[in-house]
């Protein structure tokens, strides 16, 4: 076991009210079934921004797209999770009990205890006045209580890649998994975000002949991302729908297009997608708007004869008609999801170290600790910046104060 270089660790807390402050919390003891990580990155999510938005109850150190190096650890944990200090990992969010009828099924994602809409006890969500504090990716070190997921990460991943891990293991599960995604097919992404970006690597690995991404006007700067990812794109009128209320569990920053199929965004995207394919549409459908729950109903317009429907971004209690003459016609599937499965996090750092690269295109905003507060005021304004890769370097020199710039920054 080696100790830490400091025990202290300064950390964003996301404060009840609004708003954050950087305070200092000592850090942890060592203990023989838990570990120590040194953040080097905290990716920022639609459900940071959520929370943030919502206020939370409590102070919360934020974030849990979370990549890092161990700097000490337990006899029994380093065992059970296979690493040792100086290691490279991701941790996952999840925080499950390891006993219930899930957790034994390896579907611990859907652990009462860790499960958003029953215990939620996950990286990120712990307040920080539950001891050791430093619950979140907000920070400079993160604690690793005994039920953390930990995935090690080999070297040969970019570490400017690395912080792609979970939302590309997301994109295969959902593009791959729930898809079904079959070599040749052609698959259309609803919303240009974080993991609509992630989508189009997944898909493109897997196989597809043609991927569309589509978005509104305010997401021309990250359709033309999509592009140079390789996907084709298309840029929609925007509706009163779509510049409604946002629910802010979808992608960081803009919304993204709604109504399709029942407005003439929805008639342009159908003409495209049906020059694309001579007429037989897409096979896989993702939504990952988080706008109004039309936006899934508008997808079924969309399909091929077997094609599927997956919905990602979250619709609140939004509720939305269904043709289900047009669903038994065209003998489509619509599924809903959320979280990957764990071997999709093996594959997503698998993908990275051998064929990531094309994710280096994708600009990425960087963060100091004294930056997070503001930065999610942005985001949950819906006035975040072009691209959605957006992470929390907690080992950053703050920015200096107007006037103050730094010789490197001029």
């Amino acid at each position: 076991m080696t100790a830490a270089t400091a025990r202290t660790a300064l950390a964003a807390v996301a404060l009840p009210g609004g708003g954050t402050e950087v305070r200092s919390f000592p850090l942890p003891p060592s203990g023989a079934d838990s570990g120590l990580l040194r953040v080097e990155a905290s990716g920022v999510c639609g459900t940071d921004v959520s929370l943030y938005a919502d206020g939370v109850a409590r102070s919360t150190v934020l974030g849990h797209h979370v990549h890092g190096r161990i700097t000490e650890i337990g006899d029994v944990a380093a065992r059970r999770w296979g690493v040792a200090p100086g290691d490279r990992v991701v941790i996952e969010e999840y925080l499950p009990c390891r006993a219930c009828g899930q957790c034994a099924a390896g579907r611990y994602r859907l652990c009462p205890r860790t499960d958003l809409w029953h215990g939620g006890r996950r990286v990120g969500l712990v307040p920080a006045d539950e001891e050791p504090s430093l619950w979140g990716g907000n920070a400079q070190y993160l604690y690793l209580p005994p039920e953390a997921v930990v995935h090690p990460v080999p070297e040969e991943v970019p570490e400017e890649l690395t912080a792609w891990t979970l939302p590309l293991a997301n994109a295969l599960d959902w593009v791959r998994g729930a898809g079904e995604l079959r070599a040749g097919e052609t698959v259309v992404i609803l919303g240009p975000g974080h993991h609509g970006l992630a989508a189009v690597t997944a898909a493109l690995h897997g196989g597809a002949g043609t991927v569309v991404v589509a978005g509104l006007a305010r997401d021309r700067a990250r359709l033309e991302i999509a592009a140079d990812l390789g996907a084709d794109t298309v840029e929609l009128t925007e509706t009163a729908s779509d510049s409604g209320p946002r629910d802010p569990h979808a992608e960081p920053g803009r919304p993204g297009p709604g109504e399709t199929g029942a407005t003439d965004s929805g008639t342009a995207l159908h003409e495209h997608v049906a020059r694309l394919t001579g007429g037989r549409m897409a096979d896989v459908v993702l939504d990952l708007t988080g706008s109004g729950a039309a936006t899934a109903t508008g997808a079924l317009g969309l399909l091929a004869h077997g094609g599927r429907i997956v919905v990602a971004g979250g619709k609140g209690a939004a509720s939305s008609p269904l043709d289900t003459g047009l669903l038994t016609r065209l003998t489509a599937t619509v599924r809903g999801v959320r979280g990957r499965a764990p071997e999709r996090v093996t594959q997503s750092i698998r993908l990275l170290a051998t064929a990531g690269a094309a994710l280096a295109k994708v600009p990425t905003v960087h963060l100091p600790l004294d930056e997070v507060g503001p930065a999610l005021d942005r985001l949950a304004a819906g006035t975040g910046p072009q691209t959605p890769h957006v992470v929390v370097r907690p080992w950053a020199d703050p920015r200096p104060a107007p006037g103050q710039e730094r010789e490197e920054d001029r």
